[in-house]
């Protein structure tokens, strides 16, 4: 590794330690210098496992997973014809390498469309499109990493649908499943940049028993030893697969800690070839977990002046938090704050919702005013608030003239801000909203799952007594 900061707390962890970059020259020289008689590429994250074809190619020897069970899990090709032979599913997909090609595609997925161009890390350049229109901006700001040999990736979005993340360590003839993270906000949010928690909340139990089956089936299909990671979706109780990493996820020491199960432990065992009758598989069970752990997340806004706080396919997040409490609420409770996110007793909420998600919120609209909170809101969302007979002060969109939203949250009077929004036009006209927000650290909610969230926060804020326990 070449940051050293990275080590500074566990110094003593290595027998060596190289500051190099993970290259294919840097590698090889380091495997040379030392003699190591193989490496292990599913530790560090996709970098080494792209190298792992190179090196092998060199004559150094792979741990673990094969280059043909790593090419079975990567290339979008193979693994959907594994999903097709096991019965498992996937969401309608397909390639397009021009505007026209593109537009034919989406008449046979129907909207909306999550598009990606190929080869990319952490979502990068991920758009959710949700019309012709915006379809044809999406190839025109990506033109130059769109080609017939880099085609677009478009998928059919599953709209509200839930999605979990799962890891697991596996062997010849066993696999563990380490744990369920459930996503708290829904489908079309990076799972680095999605709230998770441990056991699942809202996944019922014949479903997280489905998706528990669906992934050793994968796993020894694809033929893994070591780690796998799985993220998958759920919509009106089917489970399709969204894409496999035959590697370690940044989730696996939240599993681990949350679970219990040693899941690193056990992916090395699995490396290293060993046996169900050596590494006594069956007394690992991740569903006796007690308590409830929750995923918070750390942005870096403040620092990027420009940046809009907004979620989405790409990741944003530079860190990750921990809540573990008795249950979801104080769990909820202690990732928020671990977070940096400032939780209010009182005050004003402005909200500006869309559409889809008026009918879903209003409940929760209800239980913030019993919660002596006071509303305001945009002109739209205060007359269906009205309309549903919730008093609500209006306050003026920006392009409307001042006073507006963003002129009241720059005042200091509003203590939380949930701006649900999509397409491109709406997202660019409530910038400002949420950029208020991040230079005046309020709290701001974008998700409607995460508003949720955060209400039973605030909830067990005020009538619960949070409690300290050791990992």
């Amino acid at each position: 590794n070449s940051n050293p900061e990275t080590v500074s707390t566990d110094y003593d962890t290595s027998n060596a330690l190289f500051f190099e970059p993970v290259t294919e020259e840097s590698i090889a020289n380091v495997l040379e210098f030392t003699k190591a008689q193989s490496f292990v590429a599913q530790l560090g994250g996709q970098t080494p496992i792209n190298l792992a074809a190179p090196l092998v190619d060199q004559g150094f020897s792979l741990m673990g997973s094969t280059l043909e069970a790593i090419d079975r899990a990567e290339d979008r090709g193979q693994f959907s014809e594994i999903c097709k032979e096991l019965g498992v599913k996937m969401p309608q997909a397909g390639m397009a390498s021009n505007i026209s090609e593109a537009l034919k595609l989406a008449q046979n997925l129907g909207y909306p469309i999550m598009c990606r161009p190929s080869y990319v890390l952490g979502g990068r350049h991920m758009e959710i499109v949700e019309s012709d229109g915006e379809l044809e901006h999406y190839f025109e700001s990506h033109a130059a990493t769109i080609s017939e040999k880099r085609p677009c990736l478009m998928d059919q979005f599953l709209e509200r649908a839930l999605e979990v993340d799962v890891d697991l360590a596996c062997g010849p003839d066993w696999a563990v499943v380490g744990g369920i993270i459930e996503h708290i906000e829904a489908a079309g949010v990076h799972s680095g940049d999605s709230m998770g928690v441990v056991p699942p909340q809202r996944l019922k139990e014949e479903t997280a028993l489905k998706i528990e089956a669906v992934s050793v089936q994968l796993a020894k299909k694809l033929g893994i030893l070591g780690f796998l990671n799985l993220q998958l979706a759920i919509k009106d109780d089917e489970v399709y697969v969204l894409e496999a990493n035959p590697r370690s996820s940044r989730s696996v020491p939240f599993i681990a800690k949350s679970t219990k199960v040693p899941l690193v432990d056990l992916g090395v065992r699995g490396m290293l070839g060993l046996k169900s009758s050596e590494v006594k598989p069956e007394q690992y069970d991740w569903k006796k977990v007690s308590g409830v752990s929750v995923k918070g997340v750390v942005f870096p806004f403040k620092k990027y002046p420009e940046s809009d706080s907004i979620l989405g396919p790409e990741m944003r997040s530079t860190g990750e938090a921990m809540g573990r409490g008795a249950d979801y609420g104080e769990a909820l409770l202690k990732a928020f704050v671990t977070s940096h996110m400032r939780l209010p007793q009182n005050g004003k909420v402005f909200l500006s919702l869309r559409d889809k998600d008026k009918d879903m919120l209003l409940p929760l609209v209800k239980e913030l005013q019993a919660l002596d909170f006071s509303l305001v809101a945009t002109t739209g969302t205060a007359k269906y608030l009205e309309d549903s007979g919730i008093s609500c002060d209006v306050v003026k969109k920006v392009h409307q003239g001042n006073p507006n939203c963003v002129d009241l949250i720059r005042s200091g009077e509003v203590a939380l801000v949930i701006n649900t929004t999509s397409g491109r036009e709406s997202i660019e006209a409530s910038f400002g909203i949420r950029r208020s927000c991040v230079d005046y650290s309020i709290p701001c909610l974008t998700e409607s799952d995460a508003a949720e969230a955060f209400l039973l926060a605030l909830k067990n804020q005020k009538t619960s007594q949070v409690s300290v326990s050791s990992l």
